[in-house]
This record gives C-alpha cells, sequence and structure tokens, in this order.
C-alpha cells in the first residue's frame, strides 16, 4: 500500500502540511499490471501479503481492477509491504521511503503452472527471486515471453536477465549494472543471453531501446505533471499491453510513453492510468 501526499516541499528535519493525501496500492510489478488491465489486458497477479489491513486493501485494490488474485498468498499473522511518498506540488518529484513487510516470499511449489501456462507474457520486478526464476522456467517450457522491470539489484537479478526476454531497466540501474554512463551503450549490454529487446527508461528525456541490431528512441510527452509516482511501472503494463497486439517496439515503446504521461497528469500511481480510448485519443492529438 502506497501512502502519499503532496507538499509544498518535501521536508527535512523540519513540517510541512500535506495540501493533498491519498491511499492506494502500489508496487512495481502490481502496478504494471494495473495499468496493462486497464487498458483492456486480461492479468493475474502471484505474490504474497500479509493477513493485515493493508493486505486485505491491496486484494480489494486488484480485485477491483478486474485482476485474478487466485494466485495471491495471504500469510498468516504478517505485515503486508508498505511505502510512504512524498511529491512536491511545483516539479512533481517524489521520495519514496518503502518496507517489505513481514510476509514470506512466494515459494517456487506455490507457482501456479496452469496460469503461466495460460498467459502471453510474464512479468517481474525483480523481487521474489527465487519463485520469479521458477516461474521464468515455466514460461520458457511453454514458449511465454518474459519481461522484467530491472529496478534495484538485488541477489539473483542476473540469472533473471538471462532469462528474460524484455529487459527494461530505470537509467539508475543500467548504469550501475553495466558501468556505462552512455545509455547507448548501456542499452547494448543489457541485451543478455535470452533477450529479443532491451531498453532504458530516463523520465523526461524518454527511453531508449535495442532489438539486437537497432538503436530506437522515443521522447517523451509533455504534459503537465502532477505526481510522477509509477510512472516507470506504468510505462511496463502499457509496453507489455501493446507488446500482446503484435506492434512494433517502437510503437510499444510511443505508446508506453502516452500512457505514462497521462499518468502523471493526476494524484496517485494509478488515479491516472487511462483506459485504452483515452490513450490512443491522446496519442492521435500528437
Amino acid at each position: 500500500m502506497d501512502y502519499l501526499c503532496v507538499v509544498p516541499h518535501i521536508p527535512v528535519d523540519d513540517k510541512v502540511e500535506m495540501l493533498q493525501n491519498l491511499v492506494q496500492g502500489g508496487g512495481p510489478s502490481v502496478t504494471a499490471i494495473t495499468a496493462a488491465a486497464r487498458l483492456g489486458a486480461r492479468a493475474a497477479f502471484a505474490g504474497t501479503v500479509g493477513d493485515d489491513e493493508r493486505g486485505r486493501q491491496i486484494i480489494a485494490g486488484l480485485s477491483a481492477e478486474g485482476i485474478d488474485v487466485s494466485a495471491l498468498k495471504v500469510r498468516s499473522g504478517a505485515e503486508s509491504p508498505v511505502a510512504f511518498c512524498w511529491i512536491e506540488k511545483q516539479s512533481g518529484k517524489r521520495s519514496i521511503a518503502w518496507g517489505r513487510g513481514t510476509a514470506a516470499a512466494l515459494r517456487p511449489d506455490e507457482l501456479d503452472e496452469s496460469l503461466i501456462k495460460n498467459s502471453k507474457v510474464l512479468h517481474f520486478d525483480g523481487h521474489q527471486t527465487a519463485a520469479a526464476l521458477a516461474a521464468a522456467k515455466i514460461a520458457h517450457k511453454y514458449g511465454i515471453a518474459v519481461s522484467i522491470d530491472a529496478g534495484t539489484i538485488v541477489p539473483g537479478v542476473e540469472k533473471l536477465l538471462e532469462l528474460s526476454d524484455i529487459i527494461i531497466t530505470s537509467e539508475k540501474f543500467a548504469g550501475s549494472y553495466t558501468g556505462e554512463t552512455n545509455t547507448d551503450v548501456a542499452v547494448r549490454k543489457l541485451f543478455a543471453a535470452n533477450c529479443r529487446f532491451s531498453a532504458i527508461t530516463m523520465g523526461s528525456k524518454g527511453s531508449i531501446g535495442f532489438d539486437g541490431k537497432n538503436l530506437i528512441k522515443s521522447p517523451a510527452f509533455k504534459v503537465d505533471v502532477v505526481d510522477a509516482t509509477g510512472a516507470g511501472d506504468v510505462f511496463h503494463g502499457a509496453f507489455i499491453f501493446e507488446y500482446t497486439r503484435g506492434k512494433t517496439w517502437g510503437e510499444c515503446m510511443r505508446f508506453a510513453a502516452a500512457v505514462s504521461a497521462l499518468k502523471c497528469t493526476k494524484f496517485g500511481g494509478r488515479t491516472g492510468i487511462p483506459d485504452l480510448q483515452t490513450a490512443e485519443n491522446f496519442l492521435r492529438k500528437q
């Protein structure tokens, strides 16, 4: 669960009165599939929550979006993940403090193989590594595309990258992981053994992708930014949705940039995620 507030400025050893506040489900992979679901995809989530109030809110939020939560495990006596987010009103920039909670990670033996088998894309955010690795192997067995949102360097992430068909990382991750400050070089280095497409998201600077031969650059759309929380996660969800519709890599990047931009026009990681018609209308006007 995300606890968000808009403030005149982000305080350091100080107090400030909130201008707005909101409690809403968050998390990288969850926000991504929420975006895909709102655009029209059938989506399911596998992970863990505690049996606390936050856990109940998380499940209710996903169910309200039409997301299948049958593979979501509830851990007795555990606390669910949480994040506290401060958004600066004038710039839309944010600071986030988060905790993973005490709910034990999903185990490989808890995976629903039939759910993976009947999917078009399996998407990770780099957490729940043991289950993610097992799920990736199941996906490959059935020819299911594997996508990863690499935002944090965690133990085992290199193994996940090796098993991923679509690798999209933040600019910070790309620099740290590859040791390259030049994104043109870094995105090529991210193109790993099993990879079909790699990309780096760079916020207001847009994104850059590599298909094994060509560099593809996509600018960010200019909008009045209210809150950038979840923008990268939404980019992933929109990219995957467009991929399942058979679009080119460049089309996927442009569509994802548009959906991500629209998300930023409203307060909250999920509030501004558009439906398909809104996203397509926005693109036609550009």
